[in-house]
């Protein structure tokens, strides 16, 4: 799908999470937003604690929302839920949408910490991990640097729609509300 960067209102539906240190489950969380900061939805979801289901559920969200006016998909880390990597290339292909990944470390040590904690399973997780785009370092409009990984969607357009939801700092507006609203609802 062609993103039209020039839009008004171009919406991203950014996706976060927030989960206590011995759960199960992991709550996520999606805001849309249009780039005038207008929050135009919002939805629940969860996923599993060290998992492989975050992509699924991901899917599962963007479904229940029935929204056919999304541009593009924002998620806070490819890593989510304690080790639940998210298929960015999957989401590109199921949705037909951009997808870009936000995280504000690059990422250290990943295959010894899947092979120490996933004993059975971290085959699957690195194979996943390293489908998805290379994590590239950018400088934001705030002056802020990120790592991003994308989909569907080039490294420089990436930037612009990242700096169009970005207020302040380093994260994207869309991603900084989902983030609190996962963490509000956990937290009850």
């Amino acid at each position: 799908m062609k993103i039209h960067l020039e839009k008004q209102a171009l919406r991203a539906m950014g996706i976060a999470e927030c989960y206590f240190p011995n759960s199960k489950k992991s709550t996520l969380c999606s805001v849309i937003m249009r780039s005038d900061l207008v929050v135009d939805g919002s939805i629940y979801g969860e996923s599993t604690v060290g998992g492989d289901d975050v992509t699924e559920n991901i899917l599962l969200m963007y479904e229940k929302i029935n929204r056919d006016d999304i541009n593009c998909i924002l998620i806070l880390g490819s890593i989510m839920s304690s080790y639940n990597v998210v298929d960015l290339n999957l989401l590109n292909k199921s949705l037909n949408l951009p997808i870009v990944s936000v995280s504000l470390k690059s990422p250290k040590n990943l295959e010894n910490n899947f092979m120490t904690k996933f004993p059975n399973s971290w085959k699957n997780k690195l194979k996943t991990y390293t489908k998805n785009d290379i994590s590239q370092k950018i400088i934001m409009k705030t002056e802020y640097s990120i790592y991003i990984q994308s989909s569907g969607i080039s490294l420089s357009d990436a930037k612009k729609i990242l700096d169009k939801f970005t207020l302040q700092g380093s994260l994207p507006e869309p991603l900084r509300l989902a983030k609190l609203f996962a963490r509000a609802k956990l937290i009850k």
